[in-house]
């Protein structure tokens, strides 16, 4: 009777903790496309949808078992918004890239926009090119804390493109790639941040040697420097006759060799891995299903320096499946636990956890959003008892809301514009007696001297500026801060010292115009 009471008490202790099994669901009645999931710094999650129609981006955070703690909303349902990932930053914050036809409205142009740790907006910047539908795929912080973001269609002659911000978001360089003739339909996926430069993620189509009329769709990569400049650069297949296509993260082992993964389409498409040499040679690649057709691997990270974790599906014999499996680096399988849960076959991101298991998300039928973790098992994991304290940077809490993002206008960036009615104060009259009548720029011209770099762009007022003046000793003797869209502003210069005066506008602790006015 005691062994029976035991066994019964056992299944009773075990059966809650089978169902707090680490499956979570989010829902707004909103169609959503989510996207992205984060680990952040407390140890919660941080989830990224754009909703459909994409007029909103919702930010769901979590603790560490999933239940959500915040949301934010991003936009305002009048025009289209939408963003590729989102990373925490050095200081805790977040920064997203994307894309918003704000500023055009039959045209989407990219925007960057960084979130202080509280989740209110610090600054947000648009590539406005008019005219032309062009948008960003990723943004990552680099390790001296400045952002690059990939693009594509920024330029009328190239498909990809790199842009390179301070962290202020000031625009320092963009770069163009197309480094080969024969290249043709780029669609860019994700840059990579290393040590020693940035690794851009593409597919595009590229002709089999010997035969330049038939372009097949191939794996692209470029390295670069952290300058933007090409180190090495590959279309996959072209030396082993791989076709097919990689998705979003482009994983690098401790050793520095890369590995993608996405789908094999030689026959058919298969789930499939290539490996990539450190610099850039084609390794080889591996169908991690053999045999199924169709299918495709939807996401892979390291487990060790030995071990990928992935998840795959296809058709084998016409019997369809789908599997988290380890394998080795050479994709060869070792272990794998088959699901049958058909929102699974949505999964889009997966990041591993500081304990080395695997937090997912996806997109069920219409609505829902499903959040979950796996261990190193590849089973559902179970919650966590332990109490972490969460979002300690924002001691009043974090309040969900909906951000309207206010963002500088980059409208120029291979050529400065040449009126210079665009970018410097007017002020009349000069002389002048009693009073001054000041125009201010409808954009701003800036100029970035970092390590020796010096570019121009041109930037909307989309932030406030302020004016200083200094008599002929450098003396201060007038200081306004202007708010954005001020056109005009007259000042009453009666009783000032005549002489010669120096007016400057200030924008992000540099001078954007400055003028001379001499008092009668």
């Amino acid at each position: 009777m005691r062994k029976i009471l035991f066994i019964c008490s056992l299944i009773l202790i075990c059966f809650p903790c089978h169902s707090q099994n680490w499956v979570k669901t989010f829902t707004d009645g909103s169609w959503v496309d989510v996207v992205w999931v984060i680990e952040t710094f407390d140890k919660g999650y941080l989830i990224l949808d754009n909703e459909n129609p994409p007029g909103f981006l919702w930010l769901i955070k979590t603790d560490i078992n999933g239940s959500e703690l915040w949301e934010k909303k991003i936009g305002t349902g009048q025009y289209q918004i939408r963003f590729g990932n989102i990373e925490q930053t050095y200081d805790g914050g977040y920064i997203l890239a994307g894309g918003s036809n704000k500023y055009d409205i039959n045209n989407e142009d990219p925007i960057v926009i960084k979130l202080n740790p509280c989740g209110e907006l610090e600054w947000c910047s648009v590539i406005n090119t008019q005219g032309r539908y062009d948008f960003s795929t990723r943004v990552k912080q680099t390790p001296e804390g400045e952002y690059v973001m990939l693009a594509m269609y920024s330029d009328p002659s190239y498909i990809v493109q790199l842009f390179k911000f301070d962290s202020e978001g000031s625009l320092l360089w963009k770069k163009n790639y197309r480094p080969d003739s024969l290249i043709f339909d780029e669609e860019v996926n994700d840059v990579r941040v290393d040590f020693d430069g940035y690794l851009l993620t593409s597919k595009c189509f590229y002709p089999d040697p010997g035969n330049p009329n038939i372009g097949y769709e191939r794996p692209y990569f470029i390295k670069t420097d952290t300058a933007g400049n090409i180190t090495w650069w590959v279309v996959y297949g072209e030396v082993n006759g791989y076709r097919g296509q990689v998705w979003d993260q482009t994983i690098r082992s401790s050793s520095g060799n890369y590995y993608g993964y996405g789908w094999h389409s030689n026959y058919c498409d298969a789930p499939g891995l290539v490996k990539i040499i450190g610099n850039g040679q084609e390794s080889y690649f591996q169908d991690v299903i053999p045999g199924a057709c169709p299918g495709g691997l939807a996401t892979a990270t390291f487990l060790d320096d030995t071990t990928l974790v992935m998840l795959a599906g296809g058709t084998v014999n016409n019997v369809y499946t789908r599997c988290w499996m380890k394998t080795d680096t050479m994709g060869i399988c070792k272990y794998y636990v088959e699901y049958l849960e058909d929102w699974m076959g949505n999964t889009t991101h997966t990041v591993r956890t500081h304990d080395n298991k695997f937090v997912n998300v996806s997109k069920g039928t219409s609505h829902l959003i499903y959040l979950y973790k796996i261990n190193s098992n590849l089973e559902f994991d179970t919650v966590y008892s332990h109490q972490y304290v969460y979002d300690s940077l924002c001691p009043g809490g974090v309040i969900s809301d909906t951000i309207n993002p206010d963002c500088d206008l980059i409208v120029g960036i291979d050529d400065v514009l040449s009126e210079s009615i665009l970018y410097h104060m007017k002020i009349y009259p000069n002389p002048a007696l009693a009073t001054l009548t000041i125009e201010f720029p409808k954009h701003l011209q800036m100029t970035d001297k970092k390590s020796g770099l010096t570019t121009s762009s041109i930037y909307y007022t989309g932030q406030s500026t302020t004016l200083e003046v200094y008599d002929f000793n450098g003396k201060n003797v007038f200081t306004k801060e202007i708010p954005k869209d001020l056109q005009h502003l007259e000042i009453d210069i009666s009783s000032w010292n005549r002489g010669v005066f120096y007016f400057r506008l200030i924008y992000k602790n540099q001078t954007v115009s400055g003028e001379k006015i001499i008092l009668q």
